[in-house]
């Protein structure tokens, strides 16, 4: 895609990789009609692959990044927030190890991020709005049993860390 400043985002935090990309309503309108009969369960499997399990996408970054809006797209927790959140926005989805060593794909949450804070050439910032607002919707994670080495434990030990520490100052 075209690096061109977006006030709206989807991060992917996955058990083997991350991801970032600017939110583009040309590509979800493109992904709808072009995409429409493939099975959200496949979309799934290709993102649960790519970023929990660190496997190679036998495609152009382009395909991967319709795949990745129209599994935003499909999800009731992105259609619920998106209207709220017309300005600025990040939708993140997590590809973390379950209990039975499955990877479990999900839009976690639609946070608001203030225009013009974030930007794709620099992951810290994900990072950190990851951390400061894992609170919020944390309760996404109890739908699951994740295995005792997912990422998502170290993921919730920093947030605690970090919220214990605010607190403190």
């Amino acid at each position: 895609m075209k690096s061109q400043q977006s006030d709206r985002f989807i991060y992917i935090v996955g058990e083997q990789q991350n991801g970032i990309i600017a939110e583009h309503s040309e590509v979800f309108t493109f992904t709808h009609q072009s995409m429409g009969a493939i099975a959200t369960d496949e979309l799934t499997l290709v993102l649960a692959n790519v970023f929990g399990k660190n496997q190679y996408f036998p495609g152009p970054d382009g395909a991967l990044t319709s795949v990745i809006h129209e599994y935003t797209r499909r999800s009731e927790r992105f259609n619920r927030m998106k209207s709220r959140l017309k300005k600025g926005r990040c939708t993140i989805i997590t590809a973390f190890k379950r209990l039975d060593g499955e990877i479990s794909v999900k839009v976690a949450a639609v946070v608001p991020v203030q225009p013009g804070t974030l930007d794709v050439d620099r992951p810290d910032g994900f990072h950190q709005l990851l951390i400061a607002t894992l609170p919020e919707y944390q309760e996404v994670f109890t739908e699951e049993a994740y295995a005792q080495d997912s990422k998502l434990i170290d993921i919730v030990k920093e947030a605690t860390l970090h919220h214990i520490t605010a607190k403190l100052q």
